[in-house]
């Protein structure tokens, strides 16, 4: 049944069914909006003193009719109304205005967020007739905003060929769209950030997930920084800057944002329902990485069981969605929501999956106890992700790895033997390499993993010298071994990349830790330091039993 939506309270019971005939309106097709239609909107407005909005599609027929107060309208759920990656919503927005202001720039936020075909206002005059008109519509290469506004113009001598417009333009951003992705498959997306303290710290993370998307094959089109006194509890970031940010995402063709901080269920639902964007925070961009990573059994359990924990609290549906579900005749009690259905199949899974790495663990730790038995020293190699620790195990002892100059390059273990110089047979282990603010639900879920940490003789902490943050990501590798109890095991750190770090920066780390060892990982000359130092540092450990 047709319906009035927005501010109908106050309304007399003839200016409602006024509202209502307006759903008998047709206009043509090629015409953004017939002399009648106008008429009628103006008379009402005047009437009632506010504004009146309608939307109508491309056969020229009434959607919705909306009402506001003397200043705006609200715009209605619009999730019915499809819109594609190259066209538009179908829809075109026209309303009145009751001082014969041209559209505002809420008017226009609006046609680019909703992707309207067009949007007008037509100007209410004093006898309750229409006067201008201000029309508008989006256009590619539009350069600083997205939108063509036509100078505001009598009703009367106003002409447009609406219809052939539109298709125009639709065929313009189609080939736009094809031109930008010619060549290049990657997704492309727009990283968001939001503090509350300094800057600097937030470009650091900005940067961070940066690489991260990269390591996602994610092309980065736009960053977005911002700083507030708090957090917006609904958006994150201020509606005005999110809103630029949907304006710029629509012109450079982005179909993903990427937020820096880990997003609640209902902030990433109420980000995605303003926009036709795929939304997704840090957490998930890592979560996406292991995923495409994972190459063994357990390490797949063990990104699903992560995927699992991280989805569980976020499990949101929406309102048409939560009607009673195997509650018929003959049911006891009102039957379980499809949401509740949703978590309880989850929690099922989750409880499968910890089992069997439970049991993954238990044969790790007997292939560790073999390992102890043969008395050949343990050595892991340990560090911030992307600081050349496969590259070192591949150089070491030609192992038959993925290397790649990358974040999360590598995820499951792998193990070689390695003869160090003084004739000694040692195991090198390669482990998944650490990261700032390790979401600890994947911490959990590579508990098994992270295990082959705890029977090391040595850690070999790798550190990227020449990554302008080493110093943080040496502090973050500390805090997650004290956080998983490993920090007491014996640590030769080895700062490799010197051939891409500036001397007076390698001579000042030298200075600060004369323990360690400086490499580059890919020249055998400076590489062999590692092994003697290995040597060295087990020579001065204890033997078993002293």
């Amino acid at each position: 049944m047709p319906e009035i939506k927005g501010n109908t309270v106050g309304l007399k019971a003839a200016q409602k069914k006024d509202l209502l005939k307006l759903y008998q309106t047709r206009i043509d097709r090629s015409a953004l909006v017939s002399w009648e239609l106008a008429r009628r909107l103006t008379a009402i407005s005047f009437d009632t003193g506010r504004q009146i909005g309608v939307l109508i599609d491309r056969k020229g027929n009434i959607l919705q009719v909306l009402i506001g107060d003397a200043k705006s309208i609200m715009i209605s759920e619009l999730s019915r109304f499809r819109v594609g990656k190259s066209r538009f919503r179908g829809v075109r927005w026209i309303h009145t205005h009751l001082n014969g202001e041209p559209l505002t720039q809420d008017d226009l936020t609006d046609l680019a967020l909703l992707r309207f075909d067009a949007a007008a206002a037509i100007e209410t005059t004093a006898a309750g007739l229409p006067g201008r008109i201000s029309a508008a519509w989006l256009t590619p290469n539009a350069g600083k905003t997205p939108w063509h506004i036509e100078p505001q113009t009598s009703l009367s001598r106003f002409e447009l060929d609406f219809y052939g417009l539109i298709n125009a333009l639709e065929q313009e951003f189609a080939r736009q769209r094809d031109s930008q992705s010619t060549g290049n498959s990657m997704r492309k997306a727009i990283l968001v950030g939001v503090t509350t303290d300094r800057m600097t710290d937030l470009q650091r993370s900005m940067n961070e997930l940066t690489e991260l998307a990269k390591a996602a094959d994610i092309d980065i089109i736009e960053t977005v920084t911002q700083k507030r006194n708090r957090f917006d509890p609904k958006f994150v970031v201020g509606s005005g800057k999110l809103n630029d940010v949907m304006i710029t995402a629509m012109q450079k063709g982005a179909e993903l944002l990427i937020f820096e901080g880990e997003l609640s269920g209902s902030q990433m639902r109420a980000i995605s329902e303003l926009c036709d964007l795929e939304v997704i925070d840090r957490t998930q961009l890592i979560l996406d990485i292991f995923a495409r990573r994972a190459h063994s059994r357990d390490g797949k359990l063990q990104v699903e069981l992560a995927q699992m924990k991280y989805s569980l609290p976020r499990l949101v549906l929406k309102d048409d969605f939560m009607s009673r579900i195997t509650g018929g005749i003959g049911a006891k009690g009102p039957g379980e929501t499809k949401i509740e259905v949703l978590r309880r199949r989850v929690k099922d899974r989750i409880a499968k999956l910890e089992h069997e790495l439970e049991h993954i663990s238990g044969q790790r730790r007997m292939r560790r106890s073999q390992r102890s038995v043969s008395g050949a020293p343990i050595i892991n190699l340990g560090g911030y992700t992307n600081a050349g620790k496969s590259t070192i195990l591949h150089e070491l002892t030609g192992a038959d790895i993925l290397i790649e100059n990358r974040m999360f390059a590598t995820l499951d273990p792998t193990s070689r033997r390695l003869r160090l110089p003084s004739g000694r047979q040692s195991v090198l282990i390669d482990t998944v390499g650490f990261i700032q603010d390790l979401p600890k639900d994947l911490a959990k879920a590579f508990r098994a993993t992270l295990e082959e940490l705890e029977d090391a003789d040595i850690l070999l902490h790798v550190v990227d010298i020449s990554n302008p943050e080493f110093a943080n990501q040496i502090m973050a590798v500390q805090q997650i071994l004290e956080e998983l109890a490993l920090d007491d095991i014996p640590q030769l750190t080895v700062f490799n990349k010197i051939d891409k770090t500036a001397p007076e920066i390698l001579e000042s780390v030298k200075a600060a830790w004369p323990e360690a060892v400086f490499i580059t990982a890919l020249e055998f000359a400076s590489l062999r330091q590692v092994p003697q130092a290995l040597d060295e540092m087990l020579d001065r450990q204890p033997a078993d039993g002293e």
